[in-house]
This record gives C-alpha cells, structure tokens and sequence, in this order.
C-alpha cells in the first residue's frame, strides 16, 4: 500500500509528542489523523478510514490500554502500536494481550520507531491478503519470515539524513513555542 494513501491516527495527550510523530510520519509520506485521547479517537475513527494508529498509554478520559481493547473488538484488523515512558506500570504483554501489534518505550530514535511502524504495517498487510485469499501461499510464508524493511526504509541513510534534518527542524520550532 502506497504510504500516502495510508491514514494513521496518532493518539497522545502530549502536545509535542504528538505533534513530532505527526510531522515524522508525514515525512514519511503517511496521511495523519491527530487525537488527544482514547475517547477522541474512537470519535476520530468513527469520522475515518483509520488504517494503523498509535497511541500513548497515559491519558486522561481513556487510557490506551483501554483504547487498544476497543480498536481491537470494535475495528478488528486495525493494528495499533503502543507507545509509553512508563514501562513498570504497564508492559508490553498486558498491551499485546490486548490487540498492540507494536510496544515501544519512550524516548525512542525515529529509526526505531519508523522500523517497528513500517513492520507493524506489513505485516498487517500480509494478514489481510491471507485472509481475503490471494496470494495466500505467498503471504503465509511472507509472514513467518522476517520482514524486510520495505523499500522506502531500505536506504538507512537518506533515512538518518532527513531523520536529523527533521529532529533538528522540530527542536528550532518547539524552541521558539
């Protein structure tokens, strides 16, 4: 699937955070849909396509544990990464117990987030092609094996490049907030 034609819903109560993923993830070529927690979101979600979202665990309202189980009954197939600083509190089994395809700790390089993002997505799209059946052969063994970045992540250091100029453009422009 062409990234730009890929929504991701970004869920975070921290504006900078939220704002840093958002602006990475277009970068990346993605289309974004922003929200401040798991109420928000499933409001979002109901006015969306959403194709992935990312969520924060610690929120007011609705936590993302808790938005994690709804995405995962209410919109099956939806894969969700879960992000937190707070690793003794909630772990990654109680999230990917829950539906989170994706658990990563706060703070994370952008390499790292945009590896376990890009592998989230293709492997959810390798799910969705076994189970409408074509290419099923294929796809299966696609999954079992490890994936390989896809092609727009193949060229760490465009990657690295354009990762730094970005970090470094977002950190000017929080600077002057």
């Amino acid at each position: 699937m062409e990234t730009s034609k890929f929504t991701i819903l970004v869920v975070d109560d921290e504006e900078l955070v939220r704002r840093f993923i958002l602006t990475f993830l277009s970068q990346l070529g993605y289309s974004c849909v922003a929200a401040l927690d798991g109420i928000d979101a499933l409001d979002k979600m109901k006015e969306n396509k959403i194709d992935a979202v990312i969520t924060d665990i610690k929120m007011p309202r609705m936590d993302g544990i808790l938005l994690t189980k709804e995405v995962s009954t209410q919109y099956p197939g939806v894969p969700v990464m879960v992000m937190t600083a707070f690793d003794e509190e909630y772990s990654a089994g109680t999230a990917i117990s829950l539906g989170a395809r994706e658990f990563i700790k706060k703070p994370f390089s952008p390499e790292e987030f945009a590896i376990r993002l890009n592998k989230m997505i293709g492997d959810s799209e390798t799910m969705k092609r076994v189970k409408s059946g074509k290419e099923a052969g294929q796809a299966s063994q696609e999954f079992t094996n490890e994936p390989e970045a896809p092609g727009r992540m193949k060229d760490v250091k465009d990657l690295d490049e354009k990762t730094r100029g970005l970090v470094d453009d977002l950190m000017k422009a929080f600077k002057k907030d």
